[in-house]
Formats: structure tokens, sequence, C-alpha cells
């Protein structure tokens, strides 16, 4: 296309270049017209000829410009179509939210299962019969409950007096017997419960148990200092086979 517009181009400059000679009547002038005509036809068709033999040719032999636009205008064609065909594309949704991701739940901790303690395998019969038996240990013996006459009656009236004579401050007068005297309830403790609470020592714990006892009953019917004043104290102890016990007995007068 660019090679014919060229040509053509030419063309037209080499038309514009001849100048017409002038003539001197329309005659001469028109018959230097109609061969100038005729020149000239004979040279755009010798300018044609240069050219069309200038324009390359197609495999059918038929000019290059022709065939070089016709593609085109199919090309140009077939595009249109295929526009038309297109279909108008829809318009796009929008995109729908993501969901939110499902929490799994945890998995349940997997605990141990607790090993049962095996019982303990029993020996047969026969393995055990051939351990010897324990033998059972012999009982103590226990000892014989004391009884008798074995603790000192003196020893206990002694330590009675003495305890009245320094703790309550009254007199003390041997003399005094059962018969010509007072005397307050004393006490009565087996040998048994004397030998388990001490023996001698419990007995005469018990004496001077009975001296307080005394004063304190004849302090409350008569002040404690006039107790003092004319009070006597003797205690005395028996000891009785009949019940195995000994028997405490504080005379005042």
């Amino acid at each position: 296309m660019r090679l014919v517009s060229l040509i053509s181009s030419a063309v037209c400059l080499l038309g514009c270049a001849v100048q017409p000679a002038p003539v001197s009547d329309s005659s001469e002038s028109n018959t230097k017209v109609s061969a100038y005509a005729a020149s000239q036809a004979e040279q755009n068709e010798e300018e044609r000829t240069v050219a069309e033999s200038l324009l390359p040719q197609t495999e059918d032999g038929g000019d290059a410009s022709e065939s070089s636009v016709a593609p085109e205008r199919a090309g140009a064609e077939n595009t249109d179509k295929a526009a038309k065909k297109q279909p108008v594309p829809a318009e796009t949704a929008p995109p729908a939210a993501p969901k939110e991701p499902a929490i799994p739940a945890p998995a349940p901790e997997d605990k141990p299962t607790p090993t049962p303690t095996p019982a303990p395998t029993q020996k047969p019969a026969e393995k055990q019969g051939e351990q010897p038996a324990p033998k059972p240990e012999p009982a103590p013996t226990p000892k014989p409950a004391a009884s008798g006459n074995i603790y000192s009656i003196a020893e206990a009236i002694r330590a009675g007096n003495e305890y009245a004579r320094a703790q309550c401050g009254v007199t003390i007068d041997t003399g005094l017997t059962a018969e010509n005297t007072s005397y307050f309830p004393g006490t009565a403790d087996s040998v048994a419960w004397l030998a388990a609470n001490g023996g001698q020592e419990a007995l005469n714990r018990a004496v001077r148990g009975n001296v307080d006892a005394t004063f304190q009953y004849l302090a409350a019917m008569d002040s404690a200092d006039a107790v003092r004043a004319y009070a006597r104290f003797n205690c005395t102890v028996r000891y009785s086979a009949a019940s195995d016990e000994y028997i405490v007995v504080v005379l005042y007068g």
C-alpha cells in the first residue's frame, strides 16, 4: 500500500510539471490539446504499467494491493462478529464473607488406666505345711495378789502423829484409846489395793488423810485455833484378817 501511494504521488508530480504550449488560435489549441491528451494517456498507461510491474505479485498472479486489503477487511469483519457473539459478562457477585473456622472440641485427656494390684499368690498346701507353725508364747503368770499383814503398822502410826503435830498443831496423846475418847470414822483399804498403789507409802498416806479429815471436822464445829488449843490426837492402825485390809482411825479428845 505504501509503494502504490508513492507511485501515485510521483505520477501526479510528473503531470503537474508538464506545461502546455501557448496556441494562437482555437483550432491549433484543440489539436494540440488532443495530441497532448493522447500523449498524456499513453504516458499514464506506461506509468501504470511500470507501477504494476513494480508491485509484488501474489501466488495466483493477482495484485498484492488488493490481496493485502482483503485479509485486513476480513479480519476486521471477523473481529466484529466475534465481539457480537461473545456474551456480555454477568455482574460478578461480591465475594462471600469468609466463614469463621469451627473451633474443634478439646480432645479428652487420655488418663492411664490404673494397673490392678495382683493378688498375693498362695503357696500350695504342701509347701505351707512344710513351714513350722509358730509356737505360741506362754502367757505371763499373773502375780498373786498381795495379802496378809505385810506392812508396818507402827511406821504408819508414827507418820500420822508427826503429820498431826506439824501440820495441824495439835497435841499427840498416845494414851488415848477407843474406850476413853472419841474418834472420827476412819477408812479401810485392802492389802491388794495398797500394794498396787505404793505399798507402805500408800498406807502412810491413808493415815495422814484421816488426820486432815478429823481436824477439818472439828474446825467446822469450832474455830481452827480453838481445836489447836484443846485437841489431842492419836492415830491408830489395825489389820483385819477377815477382810484382808488395814483399818485407819484417828482418836481425838
